[in-house]
């Protein structure tokens, strides 16, 4: 005996998945298949459920029934994919999410199909997966705006953290073998501490904090002496700095006076990591004029404090593609104190040579205070928490640069070098990549 089906209406399958009753959802459906077994939306809700119960063959022949009605239908495609990924038929998964792509290339969620592609992609050209994923990484906003449905965020997580990982493996081969190159011939002594750099660099084990108040926001380099101010005896070029101390004074000075791209050094687009800062986002209560600024040298700037410039050249400076060196004259306003925060990095010491320095003015680095002096260099680890603060009535200037930390050695130095070369080099691939290159004029399974 069969139940009459005149009353039987699409409708009814949407109220029951709204109330969560997906079983019956499920018998509504294929009661309208019956007798119209040209219902897409059924056929899909029917595979999802074949799909849920492991009966991957009846989920992907409905799929395909529906595809062949509605073959632009970019949901279909999405779950042909993710079924032929879950058989580890990665060709034909790849073919899926090609075509759902391909046919809603407007379609403002189409970066979820681009990443699961990638994954699917990863089996047959980890190259091309982790090029892909990066591309969609560097979307990511676009990516979260596009899925505000609570219920969908939880599988996005889920196929973020395998994308993440896909990138994560296929930087450190990259990286890996680079550094595999440069330390050939190296004792392993000698070359220990950079691969155990690189790991934790990737996550791949527990970075080495040499000390509590050290957490540097974006890595740390292990074994390294934890030390918060330095002696500037050790340093032959801290003289170079405080025996022109007055002429990059006067440099900078004018620079400020002609208000020379004086911005706030807590920008809204920044990233730091440290919540400490948000209280000076976009303010200039502590301001900056930059002269390099994440290794991009403003030669318009250093023309005009061509002394500085000269001292610059000779500093040992980090040279590291997208993140450095950092140079700019810091003024921190009458009043106002820098929260306790953290620099990026334990690889790099930072520089302080006082310019302009009124009473009750210092800074803390862990647990040790110093105060600045005019025409007096201050060196220091920004990786330990640090603070400073402005408690005159007059403002606070001092030159800021970034130098290598003297205990990292050559192979060291050149190994990270090489590291975020290729890190950076990956991310600007990224921002160039768009979806003609990566997808529609590409033969993947090539």
């Amino acid at each position: 005996m069969t139940m009459n089906n005149d009353n039987i209406t699409v409708e009814q399958v949407q109220e029951h998945l709204k109330k969560g009753h997906f079983n019956e959802a499920i018998g509504v459906a294929k009661q309208i298949l019956d007798t119209n077994p040209n219902d897409v939306f059924c056929l899909s809700i029917v595979a999802q459920n074949d799909f849920n119960q492991g009966n991957f063959e009846e989920a992907t022949n409905n799929l395909k029934k529906a595809l062949d009605l509605k073959p632009k239908e970019l949901n279909l495609n999405r779950n042909l994919g993710i079924i032929y990924n879950k058989q580890g038929k990665f060709k034909e998964s790849v073919e899926a999410f090609s075509q759902g792509i391909e046919n809603n290339k407007e379609h403002p969620g189409i970066l979820l199909d681009v990443l699961l592609l990638g994954i699917s992609m990863d089996k047959i050209s980890k190259p091309k997966a982790a090029r892909i994923i990066e591309f969609v990484f560097h979307k990511a906003k676009k990516l979260r705006s596009a899925y505000m449905n609570r219920q969908e965020l939880p599988f996005i997580a889920e196929t973020s953290m395998i994308g993440n990982g896909i990138i994560r493996d296929a930087r450190f081969a990259l990286q890996k073998q680079a550094v595999d190159e440069i330390s050939l011939g190296f004792e392993e002594g000698e070359k220990s501490r950079l691969y155990d750099f690189l790991d934790s660099f990737h996550g791949l084990q527990q970075p080495k904090y040499a000390h509590e108040q050290q957490k540097p926001s974006y890595h740390v380099f292990p074994d390294l002496e934890p030390i918060t101010f330095y002696n500037n005896e050790q340093f032959s070029w801290v003289k170079l700095l405080e025996e022109n101390a007055d002429e990059i004074k006067n440099e900078l000075n004018q620079l400020y006076l002609n208000n020379v791209e004086i911005k706030p050094y807590v920008s809204g687009s920044s990233t730091t990591g440290n919540t400490g800062l948000d209280v000076l986002v976009d303010s200039l209560d502590w301001s900056s004029i930059h002269l390099i600024q994440a290794g991009n040298y403003k030669n318009d700037i250093l023309d005009k404090c061509p002394i500085t410039h000269s001292i610059l050249k000779q500093l040992p400076m980090p040279v590291l593609a997208g993140n450095g060196p950092e140079v700019f004259l810091s003024v921190l306003k009458p009043g106002t104190e820098i929260k306790p925060h953290y620099g990026l990095s334990n690889i790099k010491l930072t520089v302080h040579l006082g310019l302009e320095i009124p009473d009750n003015c210092a800074i803390k680095v862990g647990n040790d205070i110093q105060s600045w002096s005019n025409g007096k260099v201050t060196v220091f680890d920004d990786s330990f928490e640090h603070s400073a603060w402005n408690r005159s009535d007059e403002e606070r200037k001092v030159l800021i640069i970034e130098v290598w930390n003297p205990y990292l050695s050559p192979l060291e130095i050149q190994g990270i070098q090489k590291i975020m070369e290729l890190q950076h080099n990956t991310s600007l691939v990224a921002q160039t990549d768009n979806l003609e290159t990566l997808v529609f004029n590409s033969d993947l399974l090539a």
